[in-house]
């Protein structure tokens, strides 16, 4: 613990900010027990997330094809191996640990002091629901939160030596780049904001306040580039790839990937959700027109631009890439655009306007509980599935193989009546909890030809009209010639 409190005293002296002790733990204790309590019910269904279960049962690490070399390493000390094995819930804690001094950081370095309404105005951050995607993952949830953190982190250090907050603005960004990209916009809405806070209540010189933006936007696009030289993985999935769109066809790539973004928004959210992000949008703006000390029509203007330029930011680069990864995981920067109009909002103005974030940030704590029930659900209803399955299967084809039968699965078991009901009102349920035994996605078969030592292995190339039904039944139909095998589910 003393050397807990030596580190604390000698950052705060370092980074010229005013944290005591006693509001350095409480806050980072409040934060991190609102969001253990949000996913108490994710970590009960003890649900294994879309590529967990083959990491958990061939132990491979998490770099993989995407450029997460510091995440494969960080990996190695949480689960004490390189050989990594299921450790939950210890990386869930982690993440929810690092979100909560993320939310201190931006709470303290906008506000220069924390409360716990500033400290709950943050939550945004790690309880949208595109954050719950990477909280339900068991074993990269960690590492998709240091994202967050390392875009927020420099600007600890942006009242010190401008050259050393240029290295650490590099370093935090390359911190990012190879933990979680999805978070490639935390650090421009953060400079953003600040940058225009400034120039809206001119709380420093133009002169000074350019610098600061100049010297932010520079070390972000230098550390890209050594990103891109040097470090990435290029990858072509055919749904994801790391092309960048060339200089011709930037502004319609640009266009396309922003209206799918944006198409996204509108149909994942609720519309309790939506009218309360409007709500909170719409105060901003009036607000900060209201109280800027430029003249009003040029504010009107700033911040009109500032708010578009932040709501693009939110996306991060994925905007240029000619097809970026657009599951709910890649949106999580919605949820702390949202977080840095919330804080503003309860420091600026009264109580009263606190009423629109906390009832989000409410719909988000409540939507959380429903969608860990929704997973234990779905779970449930999987197994049964893939135990009914393999029971048919192993009845008929009895002996063990020398080599694994080819087995290709037509349509999907669908979800589960309590996954449906919730979907009614929160369409973004049915991306986020994932159908575990279903054709044409390789996570989709991997519950069935992994886990139950049943030697089968995936094969969509095989061709369902050429073989005889050998066994219908009310759940699905098995078509089998040569020792190979179609699963028609129903």
């Amino acid at each position: 613990m003393k050397i807990i409190e030596n580190a604390s005293r000698a950052l705060t002296n370092f980074v010229k900010l005013d944290i005591s002790k006693k509001e350095f733990f409480s806050s980072i204790s409040l934060l991190f027990i609102i969001y253990f309590l949000a996913i108490i019910s994710i970590l009960r269904a003890n649900f294994h997330y879309v590529d967990d279960l083959r990491r958990n049962i061939d132990g491979y690490g998490l770099d993989g094809v995407f450029s997460r070399h510091i995440s494969k390493y960080l990996s190695h000390i949480i689960h004490a191996d390189s050989h990594i094995a299921d450790v939950s819930p210890l990386p869930q804690l982690v993440a929810c640990l690092i979100l909560a001094l993320t939310g201190f950081i931006v709470v303290k370095t906008i506000c220069n002091k924390s409360n716990k309404l500033l400290l709950i105005a943050s939550l945004p951050i790690g309880l949208s629901p595109y954050f719950l995607e990477c909280f339900s993952y068991k074993f990269d949830s960690p590492y998709m939160a240091l994202s967050i953190l390392a875009g927020v982190f420099p600007f600890l250090f942006m009242q010190k030596n401008r050259w050393l907050y240029a290295l650490i603005c590099i370093l935090s960004t390359l911190i990012m780049t190879m933990t979680y990209q999805a978070a490639s916009g935390v650090f421009i809405m953060m400079t953003l904001f600040i940058f225009f806070t400034n120039l809206n209540l001119k709380k420093t010189t133009i002169k000074d306040n350019l610098i600061f933006l100049a010297i932010s936007l520079a070390s972000y696009c230098a550390a890209i580039l050594i990103f891109k030289l040097f470090l990435m993985k290029p990858i072509d999935f055919g749904y994801v790839s790391t092309s960048v769109a060339d200089l011709k066809n930037i502004v319609a790539v640009f266009s396309k990937n922003l209206k799918i973004y944006w198409r996204n928004i509108h149909y994942d959210l609720n519309v309790i959700w939506k009218v309360l992000m409007y709500a909170i949008v719409a105060i901003y703006y009036i607000k900060t027109i209201f109280l800027s000390k430029q003249n009003k029509i040029l504010a009107f203007f700033l911040t009109s631009i500032f708010l578009v330029l932040m709501f693009l930011s939110s996306f991060g680069l994925y905007l240029i890439l000619e097809q970026p990864l657009r599951m709910p995981r890649a949106m999580y920067g919605v949820g702390f655009f949202i977080a840095l109009l919330s804080i503003d909002i309860c420091f600026s103005l009264k109580k009263i306007f606190a009423i629109f974030p906390i009832a989000l940030i409410w719909c988000f704590f409540v939507f959380n509980f429903a969608y860990g029930n929704a997973l234990a659900d779905q779970k449930r209803y999987a197994v049964f599935r893939t135990e009914l399955l393999l029971q048919d299967l192993s009845s008929l084809f009895p002996e063990k193989p020398d080599k694994p039968y080819p087995i290709r699965i037509i349509n999907s078991i669908g979800y589960s009546p309590v996954v449906e009901n919730l979907a009614k009102n929160n369409p973004i349920t049915g991306k986020i909890v994932p159908i575990n035994l279903k054709g044409k996605w390789s996570w989709g078969y991997c519950y069935l030809t992994r886990y139950h030592k049943f030697k089968l292995i995936m094969n969509d190339d095989l061709i369902a009209d050429e073989m005889p039904v050998i066994f219908d039944s009310y759940y699905h139909t098995i078509k089998s010639s040569d020792n190979q095998i179609v699963v028609i589910l129903k």
